[in-house]
């Protein structure tokens, strides 16, 4: 059976919690074909790889995609069940059309405890008080994910938010809320960049990628995730209409989203699993000891005002937004790229994952 899949640690984890425990259990050899996460990359190996692809691990916005192309197969939602009800142990989300989603990862503010004297920031809001909470924000440089945050952090409630930044009077309240804070914004272009600021003080607050809040906030204590208005993605299984081993494939996907394989993987990741069930599997990491709750975007703590992104209305909706955030961003002093050493993790970290290929 063929997989293509992301590299990186997300692929190690993986590797360990799911195709070796798969390989022993079943027997089948697994083959692993690893791509950026780039639509015509998955496209290409589904389409024109000289090995054919049986399963693919995607991003939703690229299932959507590759389902309404007809290029992946339906998925019974009655063929998922494991452990009784499937449908009411998946989060909401999770079974679609064509996949099915395994995993969470989201883009959550970290904010340091050594830039704040008494209260630290508790909610999305303290990103755009910069009264009571001096100090630099280390935001992405790209509309998407950054306008959503400060709507967030205006009070636009994640039910209604792509509605109201679809509409002229909501678009121009996210530039005015970055407006308020244009003094105090550093843009970041490499996803490495906003935790080495935020650990050096070069920022107070910054947007990042949760695996890589996960891998700093271990190393420094001072670390705080305010999970309050996270905006998540998922990550999902699909199968090829032109795989060749169909039955096969539909058989690791269920052995992929038991329970207790997603909780061995996001012990590994920090990524949050997507069945109830698994949640509380999870414990603590294998290696450092640390309870995984805290970091996981989809544990009941954190997910209470998450805003699930939706890749599919910037496609139709974002042209406009993108001009006019590159025109206000470019008003802006380009920030140097980082030179403080990021905390130690893995050399092969800066490898593809869904996180390192995020817009």
């Amino acid at each position: 059976m063929n997989i293509a899949t992301w590299g990186g640690a997300y692929g190690r984890a993986q590797q360990i919690a799911l195709l070796e425990p798969y390989a022993k259990k079943t027997g089948t050899a697994i083959a692993t074909e690893i791509y950026g996460g780039d639509i015509e990359n998955v496209r290409s190996l589904i389409e024109n790889s000289k090995t054919p692809v049986d399963v693919v691990d995607v991003s939703a916005g690229t299932l959507e995609t590759l389902c309404n192309e007809g290029l992946l197969e339906p998925i019974d939602p009655e063929s998922l069940k494991t452990d009784g009800d499937a449908s009411d142990d998946f989060l909401p989300g999770a079974i679609s059309k064509c996949g099915v989603a395994s995993l969470a990862w989201a883009m959550a503010i970290v904010a340091n405890r050594k830039a704040f004297q008494g209260t630290m920031p508790d909610t999305i809001g303290a990103l755009l008080d910069t009264t009571r909470f001096p100090g630099k924000r280390a935001l992405p440089n790209n509309a998407q994910r950054t306008l959503e945050l400060v709507l967030l952090a205006d009070g636009v409630a994640p039910g209604s938010l792509y509605q109201e930044l679809a509409t002229p009077e909501g678009a121009d309240r996210a530039f005015a809320a970055l407006d308020k804070i244009k003094g105090s914004i550093l843009l970041w272009t490499k996803p490495e960049e906003p935790m080495a600021w935020v650990v050096a003080g070069r920022a107070a607050m910054a947007a990042g990628y949760s695996g890589r809040i996960f891998r700093a906030a271990v190393v420094d204590r001072n670390l705080e995730i305010l999970w309050d208005g996270q905006i998540y993605d998922l990550d999902a299984w699909a199968i090829p209409a032109s795989a060749p081993n169909k039955d096969e494939a539909m058989r690791f996907i269920r052995f992929a989203i038991e329970p207790a394989q997603l909780a061995a993987q996001a012990r590994l990741t920090s990524y949050g699993p997507m069945r109830t069930s698994a949640l509380a599997l999870v414990g603590k990491h294998p290696a450092i000891g640390v309870d995984m709750q805290r970091f996981l975007p989809t544990a009941p703590d954190n997910s209470r005002k998450a805003l699930r992104f939706d890749e599919a209305w910037w496609e139709e909706n974002g042209d406009a937004l993108n001009k006019r955030f590159a025109a206000w961003a470019a008003s802006l002093r380009a920030p140097k790229t980082a030179s403080p050493e990021q905390p130690k993790r893995n050399a092969s970290d800066e490898s593809a994952t869904p996180e390192t290929n995020a817009p």
